[in-house]
């Protein structure tokens, strides 16, 4: 216990009723006056006792409260030490809440702009059942690159009803990949000379490796080599389309196909001189190879540049920390 302000706190309340006694008796009114400021300042240093020890530094104010409004001073400074105890209230729960618990057929409020993501991943982490079930629910109106790799979580949840939501509708966005592929086959039969239409077939192959949901390893292969031929079709008719190239170099690095690889990183290297965006993909792309000196190079390109992105300075250190002397 805090003796000091005990103390202070007691005197506070002695010297606000001397200040009422010497008031009824009608003293001179200095007195009564001096009486009643020093009855607030050793109220307010004693009344801190009561408040968060964080905020013990601020008893002028509880003394001020007192000095300001005689009588109900003390009171509502100890209202006020009340509530500063409070926790805060959490809001977590609420502030994502996408369905309400009793109806799940209605949206009722939108997900945060720009991080819808992390805000469902916050929710599928929550022990409330029903609050998972939303979570899983609202994935259907988001995009399949945000989606999918949540709806993969909701896979593995505890709850069977999030286990059937999820199936559902990753089976309804695999569908439309399924129905989109077929569209664009039909597309490219029926204008063999466009090259748009090979670009985002490849891109719906390279989608479904990407998202983990192509099946086997060999379903993946057949996949990407799929893709690596449309976008060759594609950059013969487009010979200088650098979306093409780019997106070869990433199908190539994905197959672990270092020649075809090689192939189009040297074309998007003479299709584009922004090395901020052609870089990481190139850095992968040594490494494939087992290239440690270029990769040392391109280290040095990188740092020069100015670039920032952390996953590549991490590497960076990783790769240029001095050797530990053995043992």
């Amino acid at each position: 216990m805090n003796r000091p302000r005990i103390i202070a706190l007691i005197l506070g309340v002695i010297l606000h009723g001397v200040a009422v006694w010497l008031l009824a008796r009608e003293t001179q009114l200095l007195w009564v006056v001096c009486t009643h400021v020093a009855g607030s300042l050793a109220w307010g240093y004693g009344s801190a006792f009561f408040l968060p020890l964080n905020q013990r530094g601020n008893w002028w104010f509880m003394s001020a409260i007192a000095l300001l409004f005689p009588v109900l001073g003390p009171l509502t400074s100890l209202a006020l030490a009340r509530t500063l105890h409070r926790p805060p209230i959490d809001r977590s729960a609420d502030r994502y809440l996408i369905w309400s618990e009793t109806a799940q057929t209605e949206l009722t409020t939108a997900l945060p702009a720009g991080a819808a993501g992390q805000s469902i991943v916050e929710i599928l982490q929550s022990p409330r059942t029903q609050l998972r079930r939303n979570a899983v629910l609202a994935l259907r109106d988001l995009d399949p690159q945000l989606a999918i790799p949540l709806l993969r979580k909701g896979l593995q949840d505890s709850d069977e009803q999030v286990r059937i939501y999820a199936q559902n509708i990753l089976s309804s966005m695999l569908e439309r990949y399924e129905g989109g592929i077929k569209e664009l086959a039909q597309r490219i039969a029926a204008e063999p000379a466009a090259a748009l239409h090979a670009v985002r077939l490849a891109e719906h192959y390279h989608e479904l490796v990407y998202l983990d949901v192509a099946g086997d390893d060999e379903t993946a292969a057949h996949y990407l080599a799929q893709a690596q031929t449309l976008l060759q079709r594609a950059a013969t008719l487009a010979p200088n389309d650098r979306e093409i190239a780019f997106l070869g170099l990433k199908c190539a690095i994905r197959a672990r196909d270092a020649v075809a690889a090689e192939q189009w990183a040297q074309q998007l290297q003479r299709e584009s001189q922004d090395i901020r965006q052609t870089l990481p993909w190139l850095m992968e792309l040594v490494f494939l190879q087992g290239d440690w000196v270029r990769l040392r190079e391109l280290f040095t390109v990188f740092e020069r540049s100015q670039m920032a992105n952390p996953r590549i300075e991490e590497l960076i250190r990783f790769w240029t920390r001095p050797s530990q002397p053995a043992p």
